[in-house]
């Protein structure tokens, strides 16, 4: 068999480097040897070429025999855009390339648009000559040239010349119908987006992903929730807007019950999903899940960086294993602020007071600067530990020792200290003398301390203020009657609950929930809609007979 021509052979050598380490070995090779460099074999190590320079080196030694070829001139301009060059140097290439070069092609025009696309608040002058170049010389009518210039102009915000873009094409195909609802989508005219779709005669899972996205930006999970089940055919990005739309909605069991049935359908989960899940079983307190999530980030699915293990942490104490969050915490290998926060805060909620404390003083040590955050976890372990004088010293030395200011959230911490410690004058006195404005936070653990110890005067001026804050909340009105109730205070009481169905507001449905077998079971206030109602309040009435 006789032997390749020389250039056909270098091709295929051009080929096989694939790396760029390869690549300058052949073609320093070549240089070395005096061999020629024939476009093919150029095209392939530019094509290879790690960084711009290289890619024009390879384009000038090509040059002198192969100023013709759109294919050499194509790849180079291509690997300048992939290299993210700033966008005048692709088009002072390409402007070479008019003059002395073929003509270009569409293929050449893509890879131009998209560097002008990239850096749009720098190159939208050069964008715009480089379309009006293509508009003369007939070169716009391709699809993917129409989608590079559709998202250029999205990216400028001009969505009305993306759309004469997208309407002057006569061939269109789902890309350019994708980028289209994209540019809309961006531009949070959800609407345009949807009359973009409706007329797509092809789509595929990003054309529905998109037009879901642009729905939950505007926060209307439900009609994204009815876009998945209308898809006929999804991918791992589909499946976790349908994990997210739940969550927006407060649906946590609901979010769950999507990760199981992706888990079903066989797709594998990836960094978005378990980001997601993890918040919603943080909400709903679902331990199972938590351990099913924590078992996939340890196959594989994501790094298990530092970031990662402190959502685990933050995950595990809101469903109620502390043990689990601390272990994490303690296996974390570089620790940072967050880190620290987030189990200082849990250890917080859980009681553990002492515990957060001494996790403050080891991150001091570590040399860490405690912020807003570490200081609320701080302050909320002494409320829950009845820590008094720990709290109040750790209050003033915010400042004075850490210079971290005082927000309306570390107050409400403190009225909450004094208030569970019973100290209702002190915490009242403390909510009149802030130097800002009390927000509902800190009237609310005000008149919460009220209720608890049935301080009556105070919890009246308290719920006052909160109810002028958050006039539509059922819970202010709730604590207030409360609280006059436990002072015998009957016709106040009647006054409240008329002045609620006077401004129609509605008593918010008690909730709650368990989990039995991994299956999370949602119940409210008189609910008779699960299917073992009838043996569920069976054995409550059972129950109410031997406690009375």
């Amino acid at each position: 068999m006789p032997a390749p021509p020389l250039p056909a052979l270098l091709a295929g050598l051009a080929r096989r480097a694939t790396t760029s380490a390869a690549a300058r070995q052949l073609h320093a090779q070549l240089l070395h040897r005096g061999l020629p460099l024939p476009a093919r074999a150029a095209v392939a190590l530019i094509a290879s070429s790690p960084s711009p320079r290289d890619a024009r080196a390879v384009f000038e030694s090509a040059l002198p025999s192969d100023s013709g070829n759109v294919y050499l001139w194509t790849a180079t301009v291509a690997a300048y855009a992939r290299h993210a060059v700033a966008a005048e140097a692709v088009v002072r290439l390409f402007r070479r390339m008019l003059r002395c070069g073929p003509r270009p092609n569409a293929f050449t025009a893509t890879p131009v648009i998209k560097s002008c696309s990239a850096q749009a608040q720098h190159a939208a002058g050069e964008g715009l000559q480089v379309h009006g170049f293509l508009r003369k010389a007939g070169l716009g009518c391709s699809a993917h040239v129409g989608a590079a210039l559709i998202e250029m102009y999205g990216n400028l915000g001009r969505v009305g010349d993306a759309r004469m873009v997208f309407d002057e094409m006569t061939e269109r195909n789902v890309v350019l119908g994708n980028t289209m609802v994209a540019c809309y989508v961006r531009a949070g005219d959800v609407a345009a987006a949807q009359e973009v779709f409706d007329g797509m005669a092809e789509r595929d899972p990003i054309s529905w992903n998109t037009l879901m996205s642009g729905y939950l930006q505007h926060g209307e999970a439900r009609v994204a929730r009815g876009l998945f089940d209308g898809m006929p055919e999804r991918n791992v990005n589909s499946w976790n807007m349908m994990i997210t739309a739940c969550s927006m909605e407060g649906l946590w069991a609901d979010a769950v019950q999507v990760f199981n049935q992706m888990r079903i359908a066989r797709f594998q989960p990836d960094a978005a999903t378990l980001a997601v899940l993890m918040s919603a079983c943080a909400q709903l307190g679902s331990l199972s899940v938590a351990r099913q999530v924590h078992g996939l980030l340890k196959k594989g699915c994501v790094e298990m960086n530092c970031h990662v293990q402190n959502s685990l942490t933050d995950m595990y104490a809101k469903c109620g294993s502390i043990s689990e969050a601390h272990l994490l915490f303690v296996e974390t290998q570089t620790k940072d602020k967050v880190s620290y926060n987030v189990i200082i805060g849990a250890l917080a909620h859980h009681g553990r007071g002492k515990d957060a404390l001494d996790l403050f003083n080891e991150m001091v040590e570590e040399g860490l600067q405690p912020d807003l955050v570490t200081f609320l976890g701080v302050l909320s372990a002494c409320a829950h530990a009845g820590l008094v004088n720990d709290g109040k010293r750790y209050f003033e030395s915010m400042r004075k020792a850490y210079a971290v200011e005082k927000s309306s959230d570390h107050y409400a911490c403190m009225v909450d200290l004094y208030g569970r410690a019973g100290l209702i004058e002190e915490a009242h006195c403390l909510v009149q003398t802030m130097p800002m404005r009390p927000h509902a936070g800190v009237w609310g653990a005000l008149l919460n301390a009220c209720q608890k110890h049935c301080h009556i005067d105070v919890g009246k001026i308290a719920a006052e203020e909160l109810i002028a804050i958050e006039p539509r909340n059922p819970g202010n009105y709730v604590l207030l009657a409360n609280t006059l109730a436990q002072g015998q205070q009957w016709y106040s009481v009647e006054t409240v609950r008329q002045s609620m169905r006077g401004k129609g507001v509605d008593k918010t449905a008690g909730c709650s929930w368990i989990e039995v077998d991994s299956i999370v079971h949602e119940f409210f206030m008189g609910d008779l809609s699960h299917p073992n109602v009838d043996g569920i309040y069976s054995i409550l009435a059972h129950l109410y007979l031997q406690l009375t």
